[in-house]
């Protein structure tokens, strides 16, 4: 088990997963020619799924350390937050360059603007390079730890748009986005509610000890 803990919380092992999901259905497929009848429509489609499952990975950890404190394998893989963010931004620009060739360039990207799927896939994007660009310790001191972390709330604004955009760029798309909108709702609610009963029971027990110091021998 503990050999299991160092390899997750490995900056290596973690770097060399999120690349190798790439290679293993990009890479390996365009070269192997099993992309099928239209290949450039499947990686498309295929980078937009990676970047968003892996929004998704990052969004879950919040809540998954919340839920299960103790549990080691979360928190070593909680070490990697930034770089699984990162990561979706890069798969995110990936899937964007992808579309414009597939639209024929900047002119059909510009005619694509029609759809509203481009644009919420697009304001979701820009919001994954702005936290992009700001995930290091420079941009922590320069913004101060509150703003930054208020700036980087902004990845469930990402998640959502990206899910719409998803569930309503084709057919059957709507059903691999709700296997990912469900779960991160069901842990965001799981959080909250810890949170929050946390709280209210830490506001009982120093009502009960105030009551205890003002009762009189």
């Amino acid at each position: 088990m503990n050999f299991l803990i160092k390899i997750l919380a490995n900056k290596l092992f973690a770097l060399l997963l999120l690349i190798g999901v790439g290679v293993w259905l990009l890479v390996i497929p365009a070269f192997t020619g099993s992309l099928g009848a239209n290949p450039l429509e499947k990686l498309l489609h295929q980078s937009g799924e990676i970047a968003i499952w892996t929004l998704g990975a990052v969004l879950a950890l919040s809540p998954l350390r919340v839920l299960l404190p103790r549990t080691r394998i979360v928190n070593a893989v909680n070490r990697h937050r930034r770089a699984i963010g990162v990561s979706a931004c890069v798969y995110g620009l990936l899937h964007f360059g992808l579309h414009v060739l597939y639209e024929g360039g900047l002119d059909g990207l510009a005619r694509s603007l029609s759809k509203p799927f481009i644009w919420f896939g697009i304001a979701g994007l820009s919001i994954l390079v702005a936290l992009a660009l700001t995930s290091n310790n420079w941009s922590i001191r320069a913004l101060g730890g509150k703003n930054w972390k208020l700036l980087h709330r902004l990845a469930y604004a990402a998640a959502a748009l990206l899910i719409y955009h998803q569930s309503i760029a084709g057919k059957g798309h709507w059903h691999i986005a709700r296997w990912l909108l469900f779960p991160l709702l069901t842990l965001q609610v799981a959080r909250i509610t810890k949170i929050l009963l946390t709280r209210s029971a830490r506001a009982g027990r120093m009502m009960s000890g105030f009551g205890v110091i003002a009762t009189p021998p």
